[in-house]
């Protein structure tokens, strides 16, 4: 019997899946139309305050910038707000978002234009890399990386840094 490496055999990210039948929370409407699939299903994925009994406390999508600049902001309850940004993808349709976590008043400020999208996640907490499959109807994700404090995000993944092509997938994260 010949060793075998750790992992060897193991795809280095997990499968696709076949678009579901039933809705999921992922896929409540979304009318706006404001905020990508990527971030917006990564950014609801990893908020706190995910479903009120009588609705949202106050619901929030919307675009700070344009273009590579471009940060997307959504609700997470009364004191917080979901960041977002796609950073890249590879050529089989799997995308890869920035998120993370800030407070209220990072949000105003962003949104008032007095500090940065860079800035935003440069306070931001809960930070980390997320890929998703963005075919229609399909909510999968996967962490691909976490962040223990905003100075460990990549600067490559920061607004205004340009969208990337990845040649493969990067692998998961492991917990």
């Amino acid at each position: 019997m010949s060793a075998r490496h750790p992992g060897e055999g193991v795809p280095a990210y997990p499968p696709r899946t076949a678009a579901p039948v039933d809705a999921t929370p992922l896929e409540e409407d979304e009318p706006e139309g404001i905020v990508p699939p990527s971030p917006l299903w990564a950014m609801k994925d990893r908020r706190h305050e995910q479903w009120l009994l009588f609705g949202h406390s106050e619901r929030v999508r919307l675009r700070v910038g344009n273009g590579d600049g471009a940060v997307y902001l959504i609700d997470d309850g009364k004191h917080h707000r979901m960041i977002g940004r796609r950073i890249g993808a590879t050529l089989d349709g799997v995308v890869y978002s920035l998120v993370a976590r800030i407070d209220r008043d990072t949000a105003d400020a962003l949104v008032a234009g007095t500090i940065s999208g860079s800035d935003a996640f440069g306070r931001s907490h809960e930070a980390g890399l997320v890929a998703t499959a963005e075919d229609e109807g399909v909510s999968n994700l996967f962490d691909v990386e976490h962040y223990a404090r905003p100075e460990d995000i990549p600067p490559e993944y920061l607004p205004p840094a340009a969208f990337r092509e990845f040649a493969r997938d990067l692998p998961p994260a492991e917990h």
